[in-house]
């Protein structure tokens, strides 16, 4: 496999226009069709797949995590979509979707990785010919009769015991290894990609600590590679769940994209829909839209949807005059954001101002854990659990996100957020 083995899939043609103005978010939409930027983000995951597809089974788990808007599921779907592009009958591969409650049980895990692979097998024999038809008919059989058997087995198994009684960690391991072993004979005929959006809310049991070994060190050389997409303490939370040592170059924080990133966003939206207008006034208007979005994911598809909308509405013809309008629209579809992303915190506002007036006195933004806690505490109830509560509920609102250079140091990752934050009148 060389280097352009997993090019990033090409972008998916964008819905109707007067569908994609009524939607009130990218996540509605499924595939970003607008999907630009995280070429650095995309080669840590294509290199993971080059290592896999080179014998390097185990070890290689990598973790994608930042703040609601940075763009983790979008980036989850190009890979996934890469996976199947990539998938052929001589060499083929699966991408798996996984949701973090099924990773408490090995038994329901082996299950959608049989499923998947059958799925697969099926789609590449129907364009296949010769020989390898029937070495993808053996392996259909093969599968039909794995899933035949699990299947009669029952999910009673995959709970969370084993024989009827409570399981340790121990036992819980040893569980797993067996599932994921008696399913091998299988699953050794792909490539197996797994991925795992929302990885946050994966629950700490033993099963599943004993399910995600698995998946970071597959039994049997089970050629197989796991990828978590979650908030910002998604890494944080994985180690806990057992996920002892993932590789440091893939744990990646999803920031903001550079500025060029998005205006090349911006200019896609604009070509897609054929906007007419002078070549210079369509880039006043991409340069102008980019700054204001501050290449946060999330801001930059709500206000290209600003600005289209005003295109729209006068003709679909970029004009300088109408700039303003668009301008004045995004502000407040960023700001609807940001009250949406408050109402999610559990605490008073009062108190997220109080961070990020503090954060704004230092010069890089960052404020230690002890700092927090110093500002916090005082104002909270019960200062240990409270604050505890606290901090990994600003870290899922993203009002908070951990810095990948020291630990237990946090920033507001979003600088328009910290804006609307100290501007609260509380």
């Amino acid at each position: 496999m060389n280097q352009e083995s997993f090019p990033k899939p090409l972008p998916v043609d964008p819905i109707p226009f007067d569908k994609w103005l009524r939607r009130t978010d990218r996540s509605e939409s499924g595939r970003d069709a607008f999907f630009r930027g995280r070429d650095a983000e995309f080669k840590i995951f294509r290199d993971a797949a080059l290592s896999l597809d080179d014998g390097v089974i185990g070890g290689g788990t990598m973790i994608f995590q930042g703040a609601p808007g940075a763009g983790k599921t979008a980036l989850m779907l190009e890979c996934m979509e890469a996976v199947r592009k990539h998938s052929t009958p001589d060499d083929p591969w699966v991408a798996v979707d996984i949701k973090p409650e099924n990773l408490e049980s090995a038994f329901e895990i082996v299950m959608l990785l049989v499923d998947a692979v059958n799925a697969e097998s099926k789609r590449l024999s129907e364009m296949s010919s010769g020989s390898g038809t029937r070495r993808l008919e053996s392996i259909m059989e093969l599968g039909r009769k794995m899933y035949h058997d699990l299947s009669e087995r029952g999910f009673g198994m995959a709970g969370i015991s084993v024989g009827g009684k409570s399981t340790n960690n121990q036992e819980a391991q040893v569980f797993s290894q067996r599932v994921f072993q008696n399913a091998a004979g299988l699953l050794k005929n792909f490539h197996i990609m797994v991925f795992v959006d929302e990885a946050q809310n994966t629950l700490v049991k033993d099963t599943t600590k004993g399910v995600l070994n698995c998946l970071h060190d597959p039994p049997d050389k089970i050629p197989l590679l796991a990828a978590f997409f979650g908030l910002s303490d998604t890494e944080e939370m994985l180690r806990k769940c057992g996920l002892s040592r993932p590789p440091d170059e893939r744990v990646v924080n999803l920031e903001l994209l550079d500025h060029e990133e998005a205006c090349n966003v911006i200019r896609s939206v604009f070509k897609a829909y054929s906007f007419t207008g002078s070549s210079d006034d369509q880039e006043i208007w991409v340069e102008r839209l980019a700054e204001l979005s501050q290449g946060w994911p999330q801001h930059i598809n709500r206000v290209s949807v600003a600005a289209c909308r005003v295109i729209v509405k006068n003709g679909s013809r970029i004009r300088n005059e109408l700039l303003g309008e668009a301008l004045k629209d995004g502000q407040k579809r960023k700001e609807s954001y940001y009250a949406t992303r408050l109402r999610s915190c559990s605490f008073d506002p009062s108190l997220y101002k109080k961070i990020a007036l503090a954060a704004n006195d230092t010069p890089d933004g960052i404020l230690s854990r002890p700092r927090l806690k110093e500002l916090i505490v005082p104002l909270l109830e019960d200062s240990q659990t409270g604050f505890n509560n606290f901090l990994t509920n600003a870290l899922h609102a993203g009002v908070l996100m951990e810095t990948k250079e020291i630990p237990h140091h946090y920033w507001i990752p979003i600088p328009s957020f910290g804006e609307y934050l100290r501007k609260l009148p509380i």
